[in-house]
């Protein structure tokens, strides 16, 4: 049963970035009963087949950080500090940690992986983003605003985001843009530290 179980998980992995959620483990696995389903899961967990993120939610060991954000709230975008070190803008940032943004209440996950953090803004502010592959990233110039929105409300990061931002590598011009839905007491705060660059 182990092995049949461990080549379904490898078989369905690559079509769900080796995150699964319980109707997919349902499914894949051919299970309809509950308690047997959550008692394979729970051997699944144990011998390092699937990992457990959250309630409903499992991941292969191999799964991405980006993904596992994704399964958990297609919604947030990946941003700040992992869009511009991916970009080169920055230099290296914690491998193990992801940040995305979304609308709503802000949430961190802690896995084996590493740690997942969703940040919130308004509604207003949830823009600059495009959709790669079913997963939602940010711009350059949007997580570079979201790195300073951020630090405005009082947030810290692995690097500084005045002196260890390559902006050389940003349009200047869609920052500007982008200024233009954000309220006056952020951009007199990113003028001050920012502007000048």
């Amino acid at each position: 049963m182990e092995l049949k179980t461990y080549k379904t998980i490898e078989r369905w992995s690559p079509e769900l970035d080796g995150v699964f959620t319980l109707p997919d483990l349902k499914a894949a696995l051919d299970i309809s009963s509950e308690p047997t389903l959550y008692r394979t899961l729970a051997k699944m967990v144990e011998n390092g087949t699937l990992l457990k993120i959250k309630r409903g939610i499992y991941a292969t060991p191999t799964a991405s950080l980006q993904a596992i954000s994704n399964r958990i709230d297609p919604t947030a975008y990946i941003s700040t500090g992992t869009v511009l070190a991916e970009k080169t803008i920055i230099g290296s940032i914690p491998v193990y940690r992801v940040q995305a943004v979304k609308v709503g209440r802000p949430r961190t996950y802690s896995c084996k992986l590493g740690t997942i953090e969703h940040l919130s803004v308004n509604s207003k502010l949830y823009f600059g983003f495009n959709t790669l592959s079913g997963l939602r990233v940010a711009d350059a110039e949007k997580a570079f605003l979201d790195v300073c929105y951020f630090s405005y409300c009082g947030k810290s990061f692995s690097f500084d985001p005045v002196s260890d931002v390559n902006f050389a590598k940003l349009d200047l011009s869609k920052i500007e843009t982008y200024l233009e839905a954000y309220g006056s007491r952020f951009v007199t705060f990113f003028n001050r530290y920012w502007r000048q660059q």
